[in-house]
């Protein structure tokens, strides 16, 4: 194996290192370029696995296939330059999708990419040098290919320190910034390599001027391509549910960007945030073991429904709005809980707890200024804990046995109160039917005595002598009675009596 080949095993090494550091950076930081330097770096492990199988053939077929070895590595120079379209095609794609995301761990991940670009510099440097001085025009290209992808991983380096000043959209300008550089490397490895492969004549000379210009190029190509990616980054989409909100230097300047396209100043001047108007979310305390009011324990779970009402007020008060609304959830059902009975929450208090937490709620979402408005509160949990469960079923129990208890003696009362009224009302009649006859027989009485005192005055005699008789019948009702006048002498009567039972 000659010195081209060692040069391209040492080379797919240094980038499987790369791959391995890149993707391991892009993951903890979710930086866009990072991972789109890291699927480069990965390309150019197939790129240079390719060279490596152009120099064998080359090497082994020079004896007897020299013309067609030279005019090998230039195909696979042209090879080279696709794949870096195609790789610039996948950054741009990579910049141009989702939304910006604040990068994480940003000193270790610069680290990181600046010991990626060192890397790069180096493995650059060494195939240029080995390219030139076996005179492999292939390992040459993939050299400057090398070198692209380090000036990629500078401007993706500058991107990520950029976060650190507040300008997160350095790092997407990076990306596009890579993609360009690519397709700049591989406009001038197609355009080269084709040119020679259609006139072999050229000399060699002629191809180590046109490399000694292109770092010149690549400088004016570079400030011309960051100036441009930079205003580019001002552009910015609205989908259909979204409302954008812009603020410059921090102050809200227009809270009411409408779906379509439009633009901005770049960062760090303008900033736009996207906010989900059009969309109702929902978020769940999850399952809470909450104190009733008469000291029982009961698991909650709240639902809550909401969506974003002013985009302003949420993009400057709001952080973590399923935090928030979480929370004001909690605490609300705690209170409302802490107020009520176990029985009220368990059984017919749902649709007053719902209502009550609707308002305490929506008080807070408003108080705060959080632009968020809800839309609904559904209590979907309301039960006893485990372990408690047998108690409560008991308790149930009892709780329906007294039930029972009640109606039976609301029935028996129902039973017996209108009998006792009866009776009552048979008591009552019969005691005015008795207080009647006795007013009627004393007033009859009264009239009689009286009657027989008018008598009495008249004829004394004869009413002495028939109050005595009346007397002496009522007292001797069965005995047989004579009357004799005054003129009879009992010694000589002879009374013939005989006995009426004889």
């Amino acid at each position: 194996m000659g010195r081209k080949e060692k040069t391209i095993l040492i080379t797919i090494v240094a980038n499987i290192i790369l791959i391995i550091l890149r993707f391991f950076l892009a993951d903890l930081s979710g930086s866009i370029g990072l991972k789109a330097n890291a699927w480069h770096s990965f390309a150019d492990v197939f790129v240079t696995s390719i060279v490596f199988i152009g120099l064998l053939i080359s090497r082994y077929g020079a004896s007897r296939f020299q013309t067609a070895s030279k005019k090998l590595e230039h195909i696979v120079a042209i090879f080279v330059s696709i794949f870096i379209f195609d790789m610039g095609l996948e950054i741009l794609s990579d910049a141009l999708s989702g939304e910006v995301t604040e990068l994480r761990y940003v000193p270790f991940v610069a680290a990181g990419a600046f010991l990626g670009v060192v890397i790069n510099y180096f493995m650059a440097r060494y195939k240029i040098y080995v390219g030139e001085q076996t005179g492999s025009q292939s390992m040459i290209a993939d050299g400057y290919h090398s070198k692209m992808d380090m000036y990629c991983s500078i401007a993706v380096l500058v991107g990520i320190v950029g976060s650190l000043f507040g300008m997160p959209d350095l790092d997407k300008v990076a990306a596009i910034v890579a993609m360009v550089l690519l397709m700049i490397s591989g406009y001038e490895i197609f355009t080269s390599n084709l040119r020679m492969l259609l006139h072999p004549e050229e000399e060699h000379s002629e191809e180590h001027h046109h490399h000694f210009h292109w770092n010149r190029k690549m400088v004016l190509y570079g400030s011309l391509v960051l100036c441009v990616a930079y205003l580019l980054s001002g552009v910015y989409f609205v989908q259909m549910d979204e409302t954008g909100v812009v603020r410059r230097f921090g102050s809200v300047i227009r809270d009411d960007v409408s779906p379509g396209i439009h633009y901005r100043f770049p960062s760090p001047i303008e900033e736009v945030t996207l906010v989900k108007t059009g969309n109702v979310q929902k978020v769940e305390t999850g399952t809470q073991e909450l104190l009733t009011g008469d000291t029982n324990l009961v698991n909650v779970n709240l639902s809550v429904h909401y969506r974003i009402k002013d985009a302003g007020d949420f993009v400057l008060n709001m952080t973590d709005t399923n935090l928030l609304i979480s929370s004001s959830a909690t605490t609300s059902i705690r209170q409302i809980v802490g107020e009520n009975t176990i029985d009220y929450v368990l059984t017919e208090g749902k649709e007053e707890i719902e209502r009550s937490a609707f308002a305490l709620l929506s008080d807070t979402m408003e108080k705060n200024k959080t632009g968020i408005e809800i839309v609904s509160v559904q209590l979907i949990r309301a039960d006893p804990p485990a372990s408690v469960m047998t108690s409560f079923q008991d308790l149930a129990t009892a709780r329906q046995d007294k039930s029972i208890y009640i109606n039976e003696a609301i029935a028996y009362q129902n039973t017996i109160i209108p009998r006792a009224n009866a009776e009552a009302y048979k008591k009552v009649a019969e005691a005015q039917a008795y207080r009647e006859d006795k007013i009627q027989t004393a007033t009859g009485d009264a009239e009689l005595f009286t009657m027989r005192q008018s008598a009495y005055a008249d004829s004394k005699d004869v009413t002495t002598f028939r109050l005595y008789m009346e007397a002496m019948d009522k007292i001797l009702p069965n005995v047989q009675k004579l009357l004799l006048g005054n003129g009879i002498s009992i010694d000589n009567a002879e009374l013939w009596l005989k006995n009426p039972q004889k």
